[in-house]
């Protein structure tokens, strides 16, 4: 009996299967006519369409937790060492003497940046992902307080002003930063940064504050990015200049010299206008290090890779109290480089306004001033020196450890070990190949150089060797990408291993591609990346506007009644839940210098943080991609809208 069930329920089986292969055979391209009122521009599978679901993607299960230091500061005796660990929600207490963890404290929302107060007894905590800054007790080490800030602060600096004492937060989602007073504690405005506020340093007399912002600000693709640093008066909370840092991004630190008024933020120099076949010859990327004279407000680039050998990612910067020197944790590269400060401030005394304004480009120019490269393990992004500068705390983030140096000697003293490092977790292995430049050309950058934390970096690329300036990409974002495929632009590539495979290798890396173990990796960790998290009301509900901008995107009629063509709906190519039928269509944005007319439908979570937009990144806002660049309604029929409907889906789009 139990034989002839297996056999009946196997005949079934073999009979559905049967069924649904010749009916998407013969059937399925009609089906899918049908579904999207056009002519499929590719082929499509019934998973496309049915059986989605958010919960199964990989990004919406349970994933192993780690502990990855972030911010650090230093006691002011110097004895102990405070560490923010955002992947467990905690923050650590650790001897540096004996580099033992003394005590943990949890403190929810994603503990990211730290500062202290004058007397040592409070510590302030960004969560980055709570919206939140904690307030903890040093002595007991415990949260006392808590105040709501903008939207994922990523760092915090405190100052004393003659109008009393003061916290600086760089909210990086929210782009603005906000000031703070101590009694009492409440924010006293927040002024707008450049984009992604992500590292703040105030000067000692607390009458600047300077704001590095990692992000390109969004232009056109005409004109030259440039990321910048924000000049606060946090007495009063207002900017008071806006220093740019012309084609640069990925400004994730910011150190202050103050005997030579000079403001260090690290750097990643791009020229994403050249054409990707450049890489070889060294022109796509390079790190450097911006000086902002802070009292003139001009800002000189210079190198501080070799001709031969780059070094990625350039991310925190800690300069000593003497002016001296200045140490910059390279992520990509697995190096903390030092600048001998003396030495660079002759050259920029010596060289003309010509020879300062090219020294970016120059690689052997870092030998006048690069004194030393102290070797790390994986992803050193934080660090900060101890009160008296003889020793240096370097965060290894995917090591799960702070190294110890020696700040004088250049050697590490030991270190501070916090996990294990996770190696047993494909993700956390996947991270690493994803930080690290090991794999590209003259180790140039990594997959993190365009996508810090797996989203995007604002800019587009010439990535083809098909002449200047043809077929320019806008950067998609990898956060959300599970279960999104086809990928790329045309949605040639199928999977992310095809993606991330042979051709990743030979269009951009210029080596041998990932080796397959690790390229799987890689791709376990992009499929755990989450979408990017957008602002919600508090109830979780949809305001007015949002209802309204709701019914517009699933409108099938005009407000006059008049039929929307089912090709023309919002919901056709965007369907829930992934806001995407993943397949290619032509909505008239072909460009002048572009060989297609189809381009994949990217999926829509996330959409508000994902700027500029279209495939060659032409659309500066959401609001552009109606106004400016769909006039003949291929794009939707939107011709109907007037102002408060635009905003109405602008506004519901932005809650997706």
């Amino acid at each position: 009996m139990k034989t002839r069930g297996i056999i009946i329920r196997g005949g079934i089986l073999v009979l559905i299967a049967t069924v649904g292969f010749l009916g998407h055979r013969f059937g399925g391209e009609a089906h899918v006519r049908r579904r999207i009122g056009q002519q499929p521009l590719a082929k499509a599978n019934c998973f496309y369409c049915h059986f989605v679901s958010t919960d199964r993607l990989p990004w919406a299960k349970p994933r192993p937790h780690h502990d990855s230091p972030a911010g650090l500061v230093v006691s002011h005796d110097g004895k102990k060492l405070y560490i923010a660990l955002d992947d467990r929600d905690e923050v650590a207490e650790a001897d540096i003497a004996t580099r033992k963890v003394l005590r943990r404290a949890k403190v929810p929302g994603g503990p990211y940046g730290l500062a202290m107060d004058a007397s040592g007894k409070r510590l302030f905590v960004t969560c980055r992902q709570a919206d939140r800054l904690a307030l903890l007790d040093t002595e007991m080490l415990n949260e006392i307080g808590s105040l709501a800030v903008g939207m994922g602060p990523a760092a915090v600096a405190f100052c004393r002003t003659a109008a009393g004492d003061r916290l600086i937060v760089a909210n990086s989602m929210s782009d603005d930063v906000s000031v703070i007073s101590l009694t009492p504690l409440k924010e006293l405005g927040r002024p707008a940064a450049g984009r992604e506020p992500f590292a703040v340093a105030a000067t000692s007399d607390g009458a600047r504050a300077f704001v590095a912002n990692r992000l390109v600000g969004l232009n056109s693709v005409k004109t030259m990015p440039a990321s910048e640093v924000t000049v606060i008066d946090p007495a009063t909370a207002r900017v008071v200049r806006r220093d740019a840092l012309e084609s640069a991004h990925l400004s994730e630190g910011v150190g202050l010299d103050e005997s030579r008024s000079w403001a260090l933020t690290p750097l990643v120099k791009v020229r994403n206008m050249v054409p990707i076949t450049q890489v070889a010859g060294g022109w796509v990327m390079s790190s450097g290090l911006a000086i902002s004279d802070t009292k003139r407000g001009d800002v000189v680039q210079v190198p501080l890779d070799e001709a031969n050998d780059y070094f990625a990612d350039p991310s925190a910067v800690a300069v000593d109290a003497a002016g001296h020197r200045a140490f910059v944790a390279s992520g990509g590269a697995d190096v903390v480089t030092v600048v001998d400060l003396d030495r660079l401030a002759d050259w920029v005394r010596k060289a003309n306004a010509a020879e300062r304004k090219e020294a970016i480009y120059d690689l052997s120019l870092s030998a006048e001033y690069v004194v030393g490269r102290v070797p790390t393990r994986r992803n050193p992004r934080q660090l900060v020196l101890s009160p008296d500068g003889a020793i240096l705390l370097v965060a290894e983030r995917l090591e799960d450890s702070i190294m110890v140096v020696d700040a004088n000697k250049l050697v590490p003293l030991g270190r501070i070990v916090l996990g294990d490092g996770g190696m047993d977790d494909p993700i956390r292995r996947g991270e690493r190949m994803f930080t690290t430049a090991a794999y590209t050309f003259q180790h140039q950058f990594s997959c993190r150089s365009c996508h810090p934390d797996g989203h995007v970096d604002g800019l587009s690329y010439d990535f083809d060797g098909d002449g200047i300036g043809d077929n320019l990409l806008d950067n998609r974002s990898l956060q959300g990408v599970a279960g999104t495929g086809p990928f790329k632009w045309n949605g040639k590539n199928p999977t992310l291993e095809v993606q991330c495979g042979p051709r990743f290798a030979k269009v951009l890396m210029r080596t041998d591609p990932f080796p397959p173990k690790q390229l799987r990796d890689l791709t376990t960790f992009i499929q755990s990346l989450p979408p990017p998290r957008v602002a919600r009301n508090k109830d979780g509900k949809l305001t007015l506007s949002q209802e309204r901008g709701r019914a517009i995107f699933y409108a099938t009629k005009t407000p006059n009644g008049k039929e929307i063509p089912l090709s023309r709906r919002c919901v056709t190519c965007h369907a829930p839940p992934l806001y995407s039928v993943r397949l290619p269509f032509n909505i008239g944005t072909k460009g002048l210098h572009d060989s297609a007319e189809a381009f994949d439908t990217p999926h829509l979570l996330g959409v508000a943080d994902t700027a500029p937009y279209l495939h060659d990144g032409r659309a500066q806002s959401l609001e552009e991609l109606w106004t400016i660049y769909n006039t003949n309604d291929l794009h939707g029929v939107s011709s109907y809208m007037n102002k408060i409907q635009l905003n109405d889906l602008v506004e519901f789009l932005k809650t997706l």
